[in-house]
């Protein structure tokens, strides 16, 4: 078996390698080819999910049948290696069915929902590509070239005024931050960004894969230019919010006035970092489970389980930088607050997990059937349960839900297949730890 894994893994590589083009349609001749050779690497890495959503894509196809076949009675075994491997194996596809695409002459807008780095297509629409920042309109590629630092010593003297016309755009390690904050707040979080991405894939580094694309962080000064940036950029924000992650543009947008003003009133130790490393979870988790996917409608039209996009991000808020060492409490003042104000009270009830976990992308968004801030104190408090509080009993049910997520297929195993008991049961514990 080991030898013909060997085999199936040579050959798909090999195929892979090559500039040829694919078919790009699924009505051409051949096009599930290339999928059936994905469900195959997914079947003998245990990526069994996977694998049948491949034969279900290509549903007729004559390997599909002995693939789907041979998936009966196994399981999911998710790991990085094995899904990096699988993303990595998919662009790759995408990429020469873009070469299919563009030699029969699709128009660039319809190529880029193929493959969105298609070169030829992005300059086209007048845009250009930055190792630092990604895809850029020609007007921002040539105004904001000049003003990358890389990795600046943090004694480093600031290279000009900032303004949002001319910010500092500090290239780290695993994120480019672009701002117009002071230079010393900068470079003091462009630092703490990297710091918190060697931190994030160390604690689940060994399911979520890391990917080498741009992150970039747009952290605005002042909530008016936040508002106006984010008005531009097609996803419009209101001056109360404090940031959001774009999966589509692969970016998070930060309004540092309302996350500092947040921070004071709260007390807290640093609230623009708490935020920072909130919306930079969304990001590293979303680049590592559903890389460069050119869908962007699927997980908004998701129908259950959107709480555990939130509740990893929540678990990382509370981190924080003593000189070398990190400290990642429980349940940080915030949402502790929340805990022992609404459900410890005197009449007061803890929200029941089955109307939040059936919850979809657009319901979870919502106030019902708690608001926001409840939602965020329950699903950061399961999210770190299952991590920490009972990881070997949890954290593999947990991640493995938080990965079927965001292949949007939640659907194929109830929660007690998943977590090896009945959700009312896993309420009852859950519920004994969070009010003790």
């Amino acid at each position: 078996m080991r030898v013909l894994a060997s085999i199936l893994c040579l050959c798909f590589c090999t195929l892979l390698q090559g500039q040829d083009a694919l078919p790009y349609s699924p009505s051409q001749a051949g096009y599930h080819d290339a999928g059936m050779e994905l469900a195959r690497y997914c079947l003998e890495n245990n990526l069994i999910s996977e694998a049948r959503r491949q034969c279900n894509l290509a549903a007729g196809h004559e390997a599909a049948t002995a693939i789907l076949d041979q998936c009966k009675d196994k399981t999911d075994a998710y790991t990085a290696a094995a899904w990096g491997g699988f993303l990595d194996r998919r662009e790759a596809v995408q990429r020469r069915r873009a070469l299919g695409a563009a030699a029969a002459g699709v128009p660039a807008g319809n190529i880029l929902n193929i493959d969105p780095d298609h070169g030829p297509s992005r300059n086209a629409q007048g845009q250009k590509w930055h190792d630092a920042l990604g895809w850029l309109s020609a007007a921002d590629h040539e105004r904001l070239s000049p003003l990358v630092t890389k990795e600046p010593p943090s004694n480093a003297k600031a290279p000009h005024e900032p303004t949002w016309d001319k910010p500092f755009v500090v290239q780290g390690k695993y994120f480019t931050l672009v701002t117009d904050l002071p230079w010393a707040r900068a470079l003091k979080y462009s630092s703490l960004l990297d710091r918190f991405r060697d931190y994030f894939m160390g604690l689940i580094g060994d399911v979520i894969p890391a990917r080498a694309v741009p992150n970039v962080v747009w952290c605005c000064k002042s909530a008016e230019t936040f508002v106006a940036f984010t008005r531009e950029a097609g996803f419009a924000m209101g001056a109360t919010s404090g940031g959001l992650h774009v999966g589509s543009l692969g970016t998070v947008f930060v309004n540092a006035e309302r996350c500092d003003e947040v921070g004071r009133k709260n007390k807290a130790r640093d609230n623009l970092a708490r935020t920072l490393y909130h919306e930079c979870a969304h990001r590293l988790t979303e680049i590592g489970l559903r890389g460069r996917n050119p869908g962007v409608w699927d997980l908004a039209m998701t129908t259950e389980h959107a709480w555990i996009v939130e509740s990893i991000a929540v678990v990382f808020e509370d981190l924080y930088f003593d000189g070398q060492k990190a400290v990642h409490k429980g349940l940080e003042d915030q949402r502790k607050y929340t805990i022992d104000k609404f459900w410890k009270a005197k009449g007061g009830a803890v929200p029941s997990l089955a109307a939040i976990f059936t919850q979809g992308a657009q319901e979870f968004a919502g106030e019902k059937p708690v608001n926001s801030i409840e939602k965020y104190a329950l699903v950061g408090s399961v999210g770190w349960y299952c991590l920490f509080t009972k990881k070997d009993r949890f954290r593999a049910a947990y991640l493995g839900l938080l990965v079927d997520y965001y292949r949007a297929d939640t659907k194929g195993r109830d929660f007690e297949a998943r977590f090896g008991l009945k959700l009312a049961d896993f309420e009852t514990e859950w519920k004994a730890w969070v009010l003790k």
